[in-house]
């Protein structure tokens, strides 16, 4: 598929009865592994997965074109859909969202914290309708971090979700929401929304039944593997 289908898919996903299960890749071989899974639709980036694979840490410590390039090797690597997990942008975000599109990445989680600072929802607001301006087909998941960052609750999670779908994305994500309000934040914002898979979510069909269009394990994937690595070293290395 050329990189307008790709996007076109992606977009369609979230709109389906069907909740979208995204994994979320940090290199060109977990993209191969799980992009070959039964079911598997569209693959996702980590942050946290691939900064610590080129060696560096979260929150936009690594430079921004290794991010790229790292995205762009996992997009390429796969016929699937791949969204990138570009954090704020890197102090570029219309940049960013561009060399992401050309580099075959088709979709962008965006954040509205910095340095755990939130940002000002109408500036959020602005910076997404920029993006969206710029590449118009680039599928735009707006990450809310009010929950995340202890800076609010259910309403200020809806004021920004809906601020943030008019002005142009197409999906928020109120990262880390507790699970007991996944439901009102489905059923108040006007959008899909997305949640992010840890020990007290839901399973899926229960999120689908909820109304969530999208799920995703941010780092989670790539812990669990490197911590399986570990505990199968670790006990070669014990029975010595």
């Amino acid at each position: 598929m050329e990189t307008a289908e790709k996007a076109t898919l992606l977009r369609s996903l979230h709109r389906a009865p069907a909740l979208l299960v995204l994994p979320n890749a940090w290199d060109v071989q977990s993209a191969r592994v799980l992009a070959a899974l039964p079911g598997c639709r569209a693959l996702a980036t980590t942050s946290v997965g691939v900064a610590r694979s080129l060696g560096f840490e979260d929150g936009e410590q690594a430079p921004a074109q290794e991010m790229i390039r790292a995205a762009e090797r996992i997009a390429r690597a796969v016929d699937l859909p791949v969204t990138g997990d570009l954090e704020r942008g890197y102090g570029d975000p219309v940049g960013t969202a561009r060399a992401a599109w050309a580099a075959g990445v088709v979709g962008i989680n965006f954040e509205d914290s910095t340095a755990g600072t939130m940002v000002a929802v109408d500036e959020q607001a602005a910076a997404i309708g920029e993006i969206r301006a710029a590449v118009p087909e680039l599928v735009i998941n707006g990450r809310i971090d009010v929950f995340l960052r202890d800076a609010g609750g259910v309403e200020e999670a809806v004021e920004r979700g809906n601020a943030y779908l008019a002005a142009g994305a197409d999906c928020v994500y109120p990262i880390f929401c507790p699970p007991s309000v996944i439901g009102e934040l489905a059923g108040r914002i006007d959008g899909p929304i997305n949640v992010a898979a840890t020990p007290g979510t839901p399973p899926p069909a229960e999120l689908e039944q909820l109304g969530v269009a999208r799920l995703t394990f941010g780092g989670g994937l790539a812990a669990a593997a490197y911590a399986e690595a570990a505990r199968i070293a670790g006990s070669a290395l014990g029975s010595r």
